[in-house]
């Protein structure tokens, strides 16, 4: 099976680099991109680590049985015995003292204490005296509980479903910023790919004109000027062309790279996407649609109430601290087994462990006050980068929805543009227009190309910029 699946993957990546070497599309890309590129991976470790943190803390709040066993634990040495006269008597000892236990806990959240259920037994064999004795607690309950300390496990516990929440929103705002970027890269190509038909078409432009101009400076009907003017525009369309395929060159090179493949060379073609949906989309479902998918309000309440968290852990790590300690059970100590378990007797354990500081020379008052501080500045942090996230929203929008008008004028300036440029050419083939009003149609031709597949990048990386920051299509 495992080489079934990796004779597919070599396939699906061999594919996948046939179909960069020579034309792309943004759909085809972002879907490379989905899928190939590193930070991809890092976002699913990102997410796969938090459920696995998530998972840690569920397990502790569970009941934990634990195994301890003291076996065997014999020693036969000479140990000093003190006598009731005061002296010390050497005596050989010869014996083995094993135990073996069972234990069953189970935290509580709600008070940070612990519950247990213990069933134990101890026997202790004489080999001096052949002898031996069996101690048995065949069950014993008890409780074990802070009562003035910091309750961590609540507060984690608390804490762990919006840390999971978090990281699988964010991992869903990680993907989106993938197909972002990578809606960037493919418009420098784009952009890149343009320039260089505006040059490469200049380039023949200018070549055929420079032709017809030296036909008509043999008439005389043109300057030394005008031709000479010509010649200078044929170099410059030549040095624009030499710069374009640098920049596809580097907008290929720089889609390799991100989806982590080496750079052969290849001068990418880019499909341009024409069709671009028009659509009206409303603040107000964007907002919402941010503040329910978007990690950052998720992380904005998980912050909040961390730094209530440390407020709450000054104030208990300092001051009085007691801790309750009880327990009751059966117990009975025989020589043989099965007598330990027959009428045992009951046993009871309590206790009250106290710790008072009398003078700590104001430390617990510094802590709890250095945390009241940090989460006092962690509310107007919160709240300023509220206002900015959804300023952000509103932007994204206001930016996406007028971009699409802007989008409209440039496609007619563009068309506009050709149709003058086209006038102007059969104008100066036939005299009667001079070289210097082709040269400003000729820019403004390829100013309005430049402008209409800058705003089309500019749609399209709005309309991915709006889907990430809301998690949702605006369409």
């Amino acid at each position: 099976m495992k080489k079934i699946l990796l004779f597919i993957s070599l396939f699906a990546t061999q594919a996948l680099s046939a179909q960069i070497s020579d034309s792309i599309t943004l759909s085809g890309f972002l879907a490379a991109a989905k899928s190939q590129n590193i930070q991809v991976d890092e976002a699913i470790l990102n997410r796969d680590q938090a459920a696995l943190r998530n998972e840690l803390l569920q397990a502790r709040l569970r009941p934990n049985i634990s195994l301890d066993a003291n076996l065997p634990n014999y020693q036969r040495t000479s140990q000093e015995v003190l006598q009731p006269d005061g002296s010390v008597s050497f005596q050989t000892v010869s014996n083995n003292n094993s135990a073996l236990g069972v234990t069953i806990s189970q935290n509580i959240p709600q008070t940070g204490g612990r519950v247990f259920l213990r069933s134990g037994l101890q026997r202790f064999d004489n080999f001096q005296s052949n002898s031996k004795v069996y101690n048995g607690v065949p069950v014993r309950i008890g409780l074990v509980q802070p009562i003035f300390g910091f309750n961590d496990l609540k507060w984690n516990r608390d804490l762990a479903p919006l840390r999971l929440a978090e990281a699988n929103k964010r991992y869903q705002s990680d993907l989106e910023a993938i197909q972002l970027e990578a809606t960037r890269l493919f418009f420098e190509l784009v952009v890149a790919r343009m320039d260089l038909e505006i040059a490469e078409l200049n380039v023949d432009n200018n070549a055929a004109l420079l032709e017809i101009a030296r036909e008509r400076h043999e008439l005389g009907k043109i300057s030394d000027s005008d031709l000479l003017q010509l010649r200078v525009g044929l170099v410059n369309a030549r040095r624009n062309a030499q710069r374009a395929r640098q920049a596809v060159r580097q907008a290929s090179s720089n889609i390799y790279a991100y989806l982590g493949q080496g750079y052969d060379g290849t001068l990418l073609k880019a499909g341009r996407p024409n069709q671009t949906r028009e659509v009206e989309v409303d603040v107000e479902r964007a907002l919402e649609q941010a503040r329910r998918k978007r990690s950052e309000p998720t992380t904005f309440q998980r912050i909040q109430m961390e730094a209530e968290r440390d407020v709450a852990e000054a104030r208990g790590n300092g001051g009085l601290q007691a801790d309750l300690t009880a327990s009751f059970g059966l117990t009975r100590s025989a020589n043989q087994l099965e007598d330990v378990y027959m009428a045992p007797f009951s046993e009871q354990f309590a206790q009250i462990s106290l710790s008072v500081p009398i003078l700590d020379w104001g430390q617990q008052k510094a802590n709890v006050d250095i945390a009241r501080t940090q989460r006092d500045y962690t509310r107007e942090f919160i709240r300023q980068e509220q206002a900015r996230f959804d300023t952000e929203i509103r932007q994204a929008v206001d930016q996406f929805n007028s971009i699409q008008e802007e989008l409209q004028l440039a496609r007619e300036l563009q068309e506009l543009a050709q149709e003058r440029f086209q006038i102007a050419r059969e104008s100066y083939v036939l005299g009667s227009i001079s070289i210097t009003e082709l040269n400003i149609a000729q820019q403004e031709r390829d100013q309005a190309k430049r402008t209409y597949v800058f705003v089309l990048g500019q749609y399209w990386i709005s309309y991915y910029q709006l889907r990430s920051l809301t998690l949702t299509d605006p369409g």
